[in-house]
């Protein structure tokens, strides 16, 4: 079976098989699970927690769960729903009931599996009982799931009966990756790039143009695209200079041969370096002054912070070899970028937002993977590889007559483009309300004529800036929205607003909920735990809704 199951069935003898992911490597691993059960002979089922009915959790009895988590520590979007069921007072005791969890995630964060470790720990409370323990899987999670497959569903074999057709023949232990998109691979001519923000200003943001004519899947503003970037090739250079590496080393991986040089260029990750990968590099090289270094993790956190590959091998030299040298490092990822404009408004085209991650430190210039492929190596003409990544939690409403509010930092104004685009260009009834915020007005008021001409036409109706590095004291967007509080929670409780939220969650997202939950809690006379309980049901309602990065 390939398809994931909507509805549960009651059998005692029946593994439940439950992903939660985004991109698509939780319900990869767990159809592996599910396949290598059923050569087995182990009746099993294959469910995804988006589709899942909740109210059927309490008939189940044997349960493998692969949930990934969404940057620090959140459920994924298509994972919420059932999370905060299990989470809630609704969730049944299931006591008799035999679990193990494969937690995935980004080491890149803090709390890089934090969902996987949220459902271990209510399952327990409920009175589950755990069968084989809990997994992590950084971004690189083959090895780690595929082994995770082996021995939870060995747990399960040794006690559940051979129900089904047991298969005689070797079992192939391999991970089909899921298409993030469709199509797969497109490939986008660049139409325009163009510089958004002031030359005078550091912080640079860049609107991109792809030509997507011939792409064949329909997307829309709150989807996203991945690109495929390579790193820089001077960045390899002085990596190879430092490490005295050959790039011209083969690398063989099976039956695949490749150069050292080209592998650092477009396989590994170069510009950030995580926690797992300094300690998988301080057990290799054996440095007794990296070991006690990463002994303090705030420390090391720090340290990866502001970090890359080439500052680690420079501050803590080896005489590692390339081949272990490759092996702490993560697999070079594609890039999300938001979709920021209505394909209504512009056929056969896709516009991105694309802010550019570059800071000195330790007297060298240190760029995201992207930042330099943007800025320096590509040109009007080019094709770039792509593909799409629907987000059909952060959709515009279909009611035209809604009124909606948006909420946005930085890039974050990327989705809430496309959104006014498409009101105006379908002409519809319903009010929009735009905050907005950066750091400067003069350079990162990003497409401030277009929002000031949707201003003066009446397409939005209210428009709040706040802009923190131009005065002395800080001021960000939510404190116009608590400047606001009784309008806004007037559009809110009295006409039924959905309310997006788009930008960085380190920076934004959290403040920006908690800022909401107040407004509720004030202007409704609520207690903090019912202002809280008021956010869920707009969230359940699905007219809360978030795109944190």
């Amino acid at each position: 079976m390939s398809e994931t199951q909507p509805g549960v069935e009651t059998d005692h003898a029946l593994l439940h098989v439950i992903c939660g992911s985004r991109t698509g490597n939780s319900l990869a691993a767990g159809r592996l699970a599910h396949e290598y059960a059923t050569h087995l002979g182990i009746k099993s089922q294959l469910h995804d927690m988006k589709t899942i009915d909740p109210d059927q959790v309490a008939h189940i009895k044997n349960m493998l769960i692969a949930v990934s988590t969404h940057g620090e520590g959140d459920p994924p979007a298509v994972v919420e729903d059932f999370y905060n069921f299990m989470h809630s007072p609704d969730a049944p005791l299931m006591k008799g009931t035999r679990f193990s969890v494969l937690a995935l995630g980004d080491s890149s964060y803090k709390d890089y599996c934090k969902t996987g470790h949220d459902f271990r720990k209510r399952l327990l409370e409920l009175g589950s009982e755990e069968i084989s323990p809990l997994v992590e899987c950084d971004i690189d999670y083959e090895e780690n799931a595929m082994n995770w497959v082996r021995e939870a569903v060995a747990s399960f074999e040794n006690i559940l009966p051979k129900t089904g057709i047991i298969n005689e023949k070797e079992f192939a232990f391999e991970i089909n990756k899921i298409e993030t998109g469709s199509d797969g691979v497109y490939y986008a001519e660049v139409k325009d790039i163009q510089l958004l923000t002031s030359p005078d200003f550091l912080k640079r943001t860049f609107h991109l143009v792809l030509s997507v004519e011939k792409f064949a899947s329909p997307f829309f503003p709150g989807d996203s695209f991945g690109i495929y970037a390579q790193n820089s090739r001077l960045l390899v250079d002085k990596l190879l200079k430092t490490l005295r590496f050959d790039g011209t080393h083969a690398l063989i991986d099976g039956k695949s041969r490749k150069l050292l040089k080209e592998a650092l260029i477009s396989d590994y990750e170069i510009t950030v370096i995580t926690p797992v990968v300094v300690e998988k590099y301080a057990e290799i090289i054996q440095s007794s002054e990296l070991t006690a270094f990463i002994s303090d993790k705030s420390v090391l956190g720090l340290y990866c912070e502001t970090s890359d590959v080439l500052d680690l091998v420079t501050d803590f030299p080896s005489g590692i070899n390339p081949e272990d040298f490759v092996s702490i490092l993560r697999k070079l990822n594609p890039r999300l970028y938001s979709v920021a404009n209505s394909p209504q408004v512009f056929p056969d085209e896709v516009h991105f937002t694309v802010g550019l991650m570059e800071y000195e430190h330790k007297n060298r210039r240190h760029s995201g993977v992207c930042t330099t492929y943007f800025s320096d190596r590509i040109n009007i003409g080019d094709t770039i590889p792509v593909f799409l990544e629907a987000n059909e939690n952060f959709r515009l409403t279909d009611e035209d007559s809604k009124p909606i509010i948006m909420i946005a930092t930085g890039t974050g104004i990327a989705p809430f483009r496309g959104f006014l685009q498409y009101r105006d260009h379908k002409k519809v009834t319903g009010d929009n309300w735009l905050f907005f915020g950066d750091r400067h007005a003069e350079s990162d008021f990003l497409y401030q004529n277009e929002l000031e001409g949707y201003l003066e036409k009446g397409i939005l109706t209210r428009l709040n800036t706040a802009f923190s590095r131009d005065q002395a004291e800080k001021v960000y967007v939510q404190h116009h929205m608590l400047e606001n509080s009784n309008e806004l929670f007037h559009w809110i409780n009295d006409r039924n607003a959905e309310i997006y939220i788009c930008g960085n969650k380190r920076t934004m997202g959290k403040d920006v909920r908690e800022t909401l939950a107040l407004i509720i809690a004030n202007e409704g006379r609520l207690s903090p735990a019912k202002a809280d309980e008021y956010l869920q049901n707009l969230r359940a309602e699905k007219r809360l809704k978030t795109d944190l990065y």
